[in-house]
């Protein structure tokens, strides 16, 4: 096998870079969710969107929380606001003006993104103040209000569940869902994408009754079989070797991504990989032994059972996927926040995160007497 060592392209996804483009040619009416098991490109999808919109149209607003410590409410505003150096931005008068003057002027050039909001420093300190919160937002509305007349406000979120848990005079979160619904179903002047692969997060904003009507759901998910051979035949795999790899990496890109990468022997790669999956497993279980983590439902703490978590994995013996009914609510939520299981809400399945955590799963099963787990 020849492996190219060119950097990794960006591939496929013609689908989902399909009706994302669809959406921004339409007036913004709906909040739009991005999401889809860990490591699915859900990220490289929308950088590549953003580097490939029409120059003269857009201003991209992208905040990626992923690494962000945000746990009170100064650390909110800091992820949401990039200062204005040099004094750029002296008054809040003087910030509408200068900012579309640039838009304007650089619209030919390239599409005009951002990592933050731009504000002048002075006026981000008066949003620190817990009091001032809804005066935060009311700037945003008038930014986006006069971006709008120029160019199109795009406002994404990545890894929005960081500040699912905020407090802020109530949950932060249902503050910036208003603030979202407020710029796209009522004024329809940006649109807003909030992309997560906390797929626990996503079930709760599915459940949100005040986001029905309101929000759309975009699913992302790993590769078919047919697109993860040709991304390896791309780079030297033989047809043997796309289907070993699929066979134990299934589509995950990024474990494609570092099948392209490494030099190593690809049975080699598979060995370790699923060793090292199979030992996390067996080392999760074997703490469950001596103590009995706990997981929140409905405000009330519920304690994990080893016997359950065997019970649920058991499930996945003979199966793929298994329909969200009937389980065990605490360990399935147990597994789902050790990232071992997904969940879709809108199909209402349950899978593990890869193919190569199901093979795990089965190894480990192989390895346990599971008659005494009925």
């Amino acid at each position: 096998m020849t492996i190219n060592p060119r950097k990794i392209e960006f591939f496929n996804r013609e689908s989902e870079t399909a009706e994302i483009k669809n959406i921004l040619k339409s007036e913004p009416h709906l909040i739009t969710f991005i999401y889809g098991p860990i490591n699915c490109g859900k990220t490289s999808l929308i950088q590549k969107l953003i580097d490939d919109l029409p120059k003269d149209k857009y201003a991209v607003f992208y905040i990626n929380l992923r690494g962000k410590s945000v746990v009170k409410y100064g650390d909110f505003i800091r992820v949401l606001f990039a200062i204005e150096e040099k004094e750029l931005l002296k008054k809040i008068k003087n910030i509408f003006t200068k900012v579309l003057k640039h838009v304007a002027s650089t619209g030919e050039k390239a599409t005009y993104k951002f990592t933050g909001i731009p504000v002048d420093k002075g006026l981000l300190e008066t949003f620190f103040k817990e009091k001032s919160n809804e005066d935060a937002f009311n700037y945003l509305e008038e930014y986006f209000k006069n971006i709008s007349k120029h160019k199109t406000p795009v406002l994404i979120i990545d890894e929005l569940q960081v500040i699912g848990d905020l407090e802020i005079n109530g949950k932060a979160i249902y503050k910036l869902f208003n603030f979202f619904i407020r710029l796209t179903k009522e004024l329809h002047i940006c649109h807003v994408f909030a992309l997560s692969s906390d797929s626990l997060f996503i079930e709760k904003v599915y459940s949100e009754a005040m986001l029905q009507g309101r929000a759309r759901y975009l699913f992302v998910d790993d590769f078919n079989s047919a697109t993860a051979k040709r991304f390896l035949g791309n780079y030297g795999f033989s047809k043997d070797e796309q289907k070993i790899a699929y066979d134990y990496f299934g589509g995950k890109p990024s474990d494609l991504s570092n099948l392209i990468l490494s030099s190593e022997n690809i049975k080699n790669i598979i060995n370790d990989e699923l060793k090292d999956r199979s030992s996390r497993l067996s080392d999760m279980l074997d703490k469950l032994l001596y103590v009995s983590p706990g997981v929140m439902i409905e405000n009330e703490e519920q304690r994990v059972k080893r016997d359950e978590i065997i019970k649920l994995l058991k499930k996945f013996k003979d199966n793929d996927e298994i329909a969200d009914r009937d389980l065990s609510r605490a360990e399935k939520i147990y597994l789902i926040k050790k990232n071992i299981f997904f969940i879709d809400p809108r199909k209402g399945m349950i899978k593990p995160q890869s193919k190569i955590d199901l093979l795990a799963i089965r190894e480990i099963l192989g390895e346990l007497n599971t008659e005494d787990y009925k």
